[in-house]
């Protein structure tokens, strides 16, 4: 029998058939030196192939041995249930007002927030991204993504339904101006529609966008308690 991902370990068989990519969580795309000394460390010792900063803001430890892949994990103080959600759920987030000069809100604070409230969201049958830029530039991209937000000097400005792949589609303004506890509460209200509306017959397992175009945006921003078409 051929070799297959672990999920249990969050390792996915790479291209070889041979070795795995076992995935560290970065959130907000940021390591500080000392964990970044332990992977490359771990990397030398077990022979790692390459590390990779994923689209996802995740770093990926590629070329880990079936043998090794419990004690890497060890020697890095990764867990695998940080990233057990494989391809299925992320938080991408630009700099914010950390760190560049044109970031109007902290995304990194804001995207810690939103890690400890709702990821991985149970439950949801298709992927959900979400995006978090500091300010118009959005280069995190937050207009492709199920989720996006943009951080203005008046609020957060929080929309919906965004997707890359084949059939791209721009995200839908569902509200704007909105403080930190608005937009998480917001961001609840979406998901839980999110969540009943990908286990439904007509929209299984559709991102949200195809489910907004199926269906029309009045439905979501009923669920969201916002008026709205």
């Amino acid at each position: 029998m051929g070799k297959d991902d672990i999920l249990s370990k969050a390792a996915i068989l790479q291209r070889d058939q041979q070795t795995y990519a076992i995935m560290a969580s970065l959130p907000g795309g940021v390591m500080d030196v000392a964990s970044a000394r332990r992977v490359a460390e771990a990397a030398e010792a077990f022979g790692v192939k390459t590390l990779k900063v994923t689209g996802a803001q995740r770093l990926a430890l590629i070329g880990v041995g079936e043998q090794d892949i419990d004690a890497v994990y060890e020697a890095t103080g990764i867990s695998p249930r940080q990233t057990s959600a494989l391809c299925q759920q992320y938080i991408k987030a630009c700099p914010g007002n950390t760190f560049c000069s044109r970031g109007q809100k902290d995304t990194l604070a804001f995207t810690l927030k939103l890690g400890e409230r709702f990821h991985p969201f149970p439950k949801i049958n298709a992927k959900v991204k979400i995006g978090i830029a500091g300010c118009y530039n959005s280069c995190v991209e937050p207009a492709i993504k199920d989720i996006g937000l943009i951080g203005l000097p008046g609020g957060w400005t929080v929309m919906a339904g965004g997707a890359g792949g084949k059939e791209p589609m721009f995200a839908q303004i569902i509200a704007a101006n909105l403080d930190e506890t608005q937009t998480l509460e917001l961001m609840e209200r979406i998901l839980k529609y999110y969540r009943v509306a990908s286990t439904r017959y007509t929209t299984r397992n559709f991102r949200l966008g195809a489910i907004l175009k199926k269906e029309g945006k009045g439905p979501l921003m009923r669920a969201c308690g916002l008026d709205g078409d």
